[in-house]
């Protein structure tokens, strides 16, 4: 533990897996210690009432149904679509932002709903005004015309009225059918839905769904295509376990049933050799990650009291890349998760305890079904690969397919 000042608050530095495994299970000492400015940006609560009735209401999103039907469906057509084309574009991509558009496009199908293609129009305006929205949250907070953060308070209204008119829209589509009866497999239904909720009343209103639906735009999409992509990389860079993730899923295509024409959610189960590349990415890549806590009241840890106000601030660095934990942990190596058995709190990619990533099962299955198509089918060819991008895995690439 280390005393540190940051974000304008007296600060404590946390680096061990015990530590860091309590103060993200405390949920009635410690608050959300994400800074002001981005909370208004976000839309996060501090309440932890608040908090645990949205999570019950889109639990359905993690569950295995709507995992295995909806959402399995919905990523493998928008994966297979996006590689066909990027294979067929004669000029290079920026690969990062290309794998962007597609997890978004996954992203407003869950959000919206509906089994064809999102409208262009409405696809375009709202990617657009998030992509504001995340840089402005990672900017000093300057609220002056030309600045980050001003832009993303702009484009946090412009989303606001964009959700706004969807909601309105999708009430009146309600009014001719039978509410109760209708599935509840995207977002806005489920958000909608508690306004019968419990018959206690406590549905939620417009403003609270719409930031809700803000704060999914914020943290739905952009991880998952980050984490794609970087594992991408990592593999083109390790032929020894490219091949061995690709030797899993060609033995997966060769026990298929004839019957089968494709990829099946049941296949994504089979891919043990796969989860431990996704494990080993997630591992390295999310590394930079903190987690921020505010003590709301005078907090004794690890022999020491830590007073009312002062701030948690834990590094995910030096816990996956603890060599007492992971062997040579510089080194991208799968193979590692073979008998590697970790402790609580050593593996944190979705964080822990009560305000868990929701999503964390998705994002697996989301990055499951892309690394599946490009193994078996398709390889990067970089453009001018001594010009340094930021990140790395925005860099231009020319999508080839594999001959048959």
């Amino acid at each position: 533990m280390y005393k540190s000042y940051i974000f304008g608050k007296p600060s404590i530095i946390v680096t061990k897996p015990e530590i860091t495994m309590k103060i993200l299970m405390d949920e009635e000492n410690l608050d959300r210690g994400m800074p002001n400015y981005m909370k208004k940006l976000v839309g996060l609560t501090t309440s932890i009432e608040e908090d645990k009735h949205i999570r019950r209401l889109t639990a359905p999103i993690k569950s295995h149904g709507l995992l295995s039907n909806a959402y399995f469906d919905c990523t493998n057509e928008v994966v297979k679509t996006s590689f066909e084309k990027w294979a067929a574009m004669e000029e290079p991509i920026k690969f990062l932002s290309e794998m962007k558009k597609s997890t978004f496009e996954v992203f407003m199908r869950m959000l919206i709903g509906g089994d064809n293609q999102v409208d262009q129009e409405l696809f375009d305006a709202v990617f657009k005004e998030t992509t504001c929205l995340i840089s402005g949250v990672y900017n000093l907070p300057i609220n002056f015309p030309g600045f980050p953060y001003y832009k993303a308070i702009k484009a946090r209204g412009a989303l606001a009225n964009i959700f706004r008119k969807i909601l309105d829209e999708r009430r009146k589509a309600m009014i001719a059918k039978d509410y109760k009866a209708m599935p509840k497999s995207n977002i806005i239904d489920m958000l909608l839905d508690t306004h019968q909720d419990d018959n206690k009343g406590k549905g939620l209103s417009d403003e609270k769904i719409i930031r809700m639906l803000i704060l999914f735009a914020f943290a739905g999409y952009e991880p998952v295509a980050l984490m794609a992509t970087k594992a991408i990389t990592f593999l083109e860079k390790h032929p020894k376990f490219m091949q061995k993730a690709k030797d899993e899923q060609e033995d997966i295509v060769k026990k298929r049933p004839s019957s089968n024409v494709g990829l099946s959610f049941d296949e994504i189960r089979q891919m043990k050799y796969l989860s431990k590349v996704i494990n080993e990415t997630l591992r390295i890549a999310s590394n930079q990650t903190v987690f921020l806590k505010d003590t709301n009241t005078p907090y004794n840890i690890n022999g020491y009291t830590i007073p009312k106000g002062w701030k948690f601030f834990a590094v995910l660095w030096n816990i996956h890349m603890d060599p007492d934990i992971y062997v040579q942990p510089e080194e991208f190596n799968p193979s590692r998760w073979d008998d590697l058995e970790t402790k609580p709190g050593s593996f944190l990619p979705f964080g822990m305890g009560p305000r868990v990533c929701p999503g964390s099962n998705l994002a697996r299955l989301e990055i499951s079904v892309i690394l599946h198509y490009f193994l078996l089918y398709y390889r990067l060819e970089q453009v001018n690969p001594e010009i340094y991008t930021y990140p790395r895995e925005n860099c231009l690439v020319r999508f080839k397919k594999l001959p048959v």
